[in-house]
């Protein structure tokens, strides 16, 4: 126990007394003993105060322990991936409206690496007290427990989910240079100069990652990992020539493939896109059930007081279901949805049931974190 469950004027005693040997017990006890016997021996309008001390010892009344109100400080925003790529677009824009709703800024911190998994951790470490959240959700808690035996994090333990913000596919883009025009003919391509073409992603078991080689596996060719620590630092490499291939978010995909700096070949979703009717799906591009897309969400410290959890759950939602930003985000294949922390929850579950499946039809290895 601690000074915390005394009233104000007995803590003041107690941290004297302690340094005596005294128990907290011992005090409190002495101290409402004191307070009776001046009950006993006053008049009622002189006994008022020893009452009003007697009540504050018992129900742990203490000045020193009250909190201020949260957030009563700038709160700090985990990306685990480099800025300029679509978790952190999607993520400053998120925070720059949670921010103003809070009364307090949301501060994004890049912490880029080993497949989100630094960034995890440092969630993991932090105090429960909703001064530490993340946006993310699928590589850290669903491709990460799939592909990787031991995690500087346990997803179950470490992480609370908030609430659930949206969706987004991949686009299959090359370099202009490279001789084909369908994923077909790259599937073609690929199959005649094996280990030749090199692709990027945003790390080792990342969602760019696996939807690659998903499509290599049934497409039965090979080619050349190259991970970066973001999707957007592919891009450059891509545009140069030093990759030919990139499953890339269409948020930072679409802007090049308008100025024909890429080209784009398909899209992973079920339908194609609104703001891209004329580029195919990869299932419509001859390989039947591929479908696949990323999701985010808004995660905070398991612990983290309830009622803390509600407000942000609460001022997200509102950010989540602004129709301006719902517009602006669906023209770059962001599709926003709402979903509560049960919906996200849900959502690890399935695809975890989803993507191992995957994962394991097609013998998808990945080597141990950096």
């Amino acid at each position: 126990m601690s000074s915390e469950t005394l009233c104000t004027r007995c803590a003041g005693g107690w941290r004297s007394a302690a340094s005596t040997g005294a128990t907290l017990r011992t005090y409190r006890d002495a101290c409402m003993r004191s307070a009776l016997a001046r009950i006993v021996r006053a008049p009622w309008r002189r006994a008022l105060p020893a009452l009003l001390l007697i009540a504050a010892c018992t129900t742990g009344t203490v000045v020193s322990a009250q909190q201020p109100a949260w957030p009563a400080r700038p709160v700090r925003l985990l990306v685990p991936f480099s800025a300029g790529g679509v978790t952190d677009l999607l993520a400053r824009s998120v925070a720059q409206r949670m921010g103003e709703a809070l009364g307090q800024p949301l501060v994004v911190d890049n912490r880029p690496g080993a497949n989100t998994a630094i960034a995890y951790e440092i969630l993991g470490r932090a105090a429960a007290d909703g001064y530490t959240l993340m946006l993310e959700g699928f590589n850290g808690l669903v491709l990460n427990p799939l592909l990787y035996p031991k995690l500087p994090y346990d997803p179950q333990r470490d992480v609370a989910p908030v609430g659930l913000i949206g969706f987004s596919p991949v686009m299959v883009i090359v370099n202009p240079q490279l001789p084909v025009r369908s994923l077909k003919e790259l599937a073609e391509y690929a199959r005649a100069n094996p280990d030749r073409l090199n692709f990027g992603s945003s790390g080792i078991g990342g969602v760019i990652h696996i939807t690659t080689e998903w499509f290599m596996a049934q497409a039965g060719v090979r080619m050349t990992h190259v991970p970066y620590k973001g999707g957007a630092s592919a891009l450059p490499d891509l545009m140069s020539g030093q990759l030919q291939v990139l499953f890339n978010p269409p948020i930072t995909a679409i802007p090049l493939v308008k100025a024909g700096k890429v080209r784009a070949l398909a899209v992973s979703s079920a339908r194609r896109l609104s703001v891209m009717p004329d580029v195919p799906t990869v299932a419509e591009s001859g390989f039947p059930g591929y479908d696949a897309a990323t999701w985010f969400s808004l995660l905070a410290r398991r612990g983290s007081p309830a009622p803390i959890i509600d407000r942000l759950a609460g001022e997200l939602r509102r950010v989540v279901e602004t129709p301006a930003l719902r517009e602006q985000f669906a023209q770059q294949a962001i599709e926003f949805q709402w979903g509560d922390a049960a919906a996200v929850s849900a959502l690890i579950a399935r695809d975890l049931a989803r993507w191992g499946e995957v994962i394991r039809r097609g013998n998808i290895k990945v080597d141990p974190l950096q």
